[in-house]
This record gives structure tokens, sequence and C-alpha cells, in this order.
């Protein structure tokens, strides 16, 4: 029987856990990144069915990459959380969180907590230090960062749904005794 943790309200929660993705995964990473996008966003963009089956073709791509690792958060088995890390796309020398989405229903416990606690602990094994973006219009999750210490270092314009020209915060971390 799996573990479980008494939540803020008194009802018991499976205890979350991570452990590396595997290429069956990928259905479920895709939902879950999905679902969770559609929700954080669901003000911004019109839902689109489609972006599920673009999403799962995307994270095929990301297995077939040997500098990534994607991660899922699992509890009693079931993937609540997916997260992607590497090298960064556009910066020598640091590390990149791609991505990290906790399913609606999982928001607000230990999921998204427990991923950026294992990005930290990958990206500073092999780099100084990291960045990630994050939809400027999405408070949340840049207040999250935030209090992991991630530091805002510079607002961008790119295209997203759609190709729709979209402002996106860059975040830095720094590792070790320079953090």
């Amino acid at each position: 029987m799996a573990r479980s943790r008494r939540g803020v309200f008194g009802y018991i929660r499976p205890v979350v856990t991570i452990r590396s993705a595997r290429i069956e995964d990928v259905p479920e990473l895709a939902r879950v990144h999905h679902e969770s996008s559609e929700a954080a966003y669901a003000e911004l963009a019109p839902p689109d069915p489609a972006r599920l089956s673009r999403r799962e073709e995307s994270w095929r791509e990301v297995f077939a990459m040997p500098e990534r690792s994607p991660f899922v958060a699992e509890a009693d088995g079931q993937v609540v959380g997916v997260m992607d890390i590497g090298p960064a796309r556009d910066e020598l020398g640091a590390g990149e969180v791609y991505v990290l989405y906790v399913h609606p229903d999982w928001w607000g416990t230990e999921a998204g907590q427990r991923l950026l606690d294992r990005a930290h602990e990958e990206l500073s094994r092999q780099h100084e230090q990291a960045v990630l973006t994050v939809l400027a219009a999405n408070p949340r999750a840049r207040r999250f960062y935030e209090r992991n210490g991630w530091r805002l270092d510079r607002v961008k314009t790119e295209p997203h749904f759609g190709g729709a020209q979209t402002e996106v915060a860059v975040y830095r971390k720094r590792f070790g005794s320079t953090e």
C-alpha cells in the first residue's frame, strides 16, 4: 500500500515520488502537460484539443535527445506532474528547465516542489546556473519560481498560442556558493 500524507484540509493524499520518465510514459506526459497548460492559460488562449497530439509528438522527440532528462511526479502510480531539463538552448554552460507542469488537480501540493527540487539537484551537478521561461501573465508560476530562488533576468517576446507574440519572463538561478 502506498504511503499517504494528510493534506491541509484534513484529507489524505498519496505521497508524491519523482522518477525518470520512460518512453512508455509519453501519453501521460502529454496528457498532464496538456491539461495543466490548458487550465493555466485558459484566459490567454482558446482550448485546442489538437495541442494534445502535438505535445505527445514533442515528448517523443525529447526521448531522442540524450542530453535531455525528463521526469515525472507520481502518486499511487499515477503521473501528476512532468518536467524536462537539460543544457540551456540559448546559453553555453548553463542548464535549463524546459518544462515543468503539474496537473491542476495537484496544484498546491508537493508535486511541483518535488519536481523543482529534483531539477535543482540534477542541474547543479553539471552547471553553475540555470534558466527557465514562464509566461509573464502566469503569476502563480512566477511566485513559485521566485520562492525557490529564481530571479527575474529579463522579459522578452516570443511566439506562443499559434504564433501570437507573447511576453515571457526569463528566470535565472545560480547554484552553489554564488546562489
